[in-house]
């Protein structure tokens, strides 16, 4: 009878654990629906913030201390703690409270030594950089930089709508990193010592001081036969501060952000955007997952022309006189001369053939008439 009993007891120990395993798949199974549907909840633009950060709450509830997720923010301000940057990023940590998240925030002076922080740390959860330094971790949005793709605010401010669509958010997100939001800071413009430099004919056998970071500026500059004296955004603005080269390509802030350096009432700056200039907001993919990442995006998108205001303010203080309107001979050497560069970087692979492509779409809303929206090569 012993081999008997042992028989039964066997198959009473295997129906057992099969049991427990097929409680267990269910159970798993059901955590994966709830959470779906959590997600979806979060993800729906058409209920309350209220009712998603809610879900958020409960989605994310294992990472959460106190009702908060913690999480650090390092912030790219080369005028540092004091900066503007770096205030604008503080009045974000009350607005992040409201969906959950406890800010901390780490301020850099330098876009290298943010960067690796980033990179070869766990300092920086996520950080604010310049939209071309923050090309090696999404492509597709640094893109949105690339000389001409987007002429003004205008169509930087359509583009920001759309980065706000759940849908595209595959395009934000890779295995390493997920982008969380974009901030102008300008347009690109040729600044320059005197008003005789101050047009695209004088690019021609110059020397322009430019970042080492915008490329595209890089190749323009070298396609109007100028010289690209690149370095830091910080040293190249130096540069032509104490005349070491006498004109400039740079982001408007970067130019404001110089101040005292920049007292020659004799500057002046070419009246047309080269392109836009952005804050992008880059994060580990694992800390933001895509509910949070989407809330972000949002509200980055809630508060564009706040950040706008802002930088008006700053740039109200330079004189009328300051700006020299384009002739019509700049615009066409600008035009032309910048898709070409767009193109041979995009065929590089250094820019995102995607946003260029929507880059495109959007110039066609404000202007469809243009051959390049009848007859696209972007």
């Amino acid at each position: 009878m012993r081999p008997l009993f042992s028989l039964i007891t066997l198959i009473s120990l295997l129906f057992c654990q099969t049991h427990s395993a097929a409680a267990d798949e269910a159970a798993r199974q059901s955590q994966d629906r709830s959470a779906k549907r959590l997600e979806e909840t979060v993800l729906n633009q058409n209920l309350t913030l209220e009712k998603r950060v809610k879900a958020l709450k409960v989605l994310m509830a294992d990472e959460m201390q106190d009702g908060f997720l913690n999480r650090t923010f390092c912030i790219w301000d080369p005028l540092g703690k004091a900066g503007p940057i770096a205030g604008a990023a503080n009045d974000q940590i009350l607005r992040s409270m409201h969906y959950g998240m406890k800010l901390s925030i780490e301020v850099f002076q330098d876009e290298t030594a943010i960067k690796q922080a980033f990179l070869d740390t766990t300092e920086c959860d996520a950080i604010l950089i310049r939209g071309a330094a923050a090309r090696p971790f999404n492509s597709f949005l640094s893109t949105l930089e690339a000389p001409g793709a987007l002429p003004d605010r205008d169509h930087l401010q359509l583009l920001a709508q759309v980065l706000a669509k759940p849908a595209i958010a595959p395009k934000l997100t890779n295995d390493k990193y997920t982008a969380l939001g974009v901030i102008t800071i300008g347009s690109q413009h040729l600044f320059a010592s005197s008003a005789t430099l101050a047009s695209t004919s004088a690019l021609q056998n110059s020397s322009l001081a430019v970042s080492d970071a915008d490329q595209g500026y890089v190749r323009l500059i070298e396609k109007f036969g100028g010289s690209a004296r690149s370095n830091a955004l910080n040293a190249s603005v130096l540069a032509f501060s104490a005349g070491l080269s006498q004109q400039l390509i740079a982001p408007d802030i970067g130019y404001l952000m110089a101040g005292v350096g920049l007292t020659d009432t004799t500057n002046v700056a070419l009246d047309i955007p080269l392109g836009q200039s952005t804050l992008q907001l880059v994060g580990h993919a694992d800390r933001f997952p895509a509910g949070l990442a989407q809330i972000l995006r949002e509200d980055f998108l809630f508060r564009f022309h706040h950040y706008a205001r802002l930088l008006d303010k700053e740039l109200d203080n330079l004189p009328a006189s300051f700006w020299l309107a384009p002739t019509q001979a700049d615009i066409e050497r600008l035009t032309g001369l910048s898709r070409s560069a767009r193109i041979e970087l995009r065929n590089k692979g250094y820019y995102d053939a995607d946003m260029l492509k929507l880059a495109r779409k959007i110039r066609c809303r404000f202007t469809p008439d243009e051959d390049e929206c009848k007859n696209p090569v972007e």
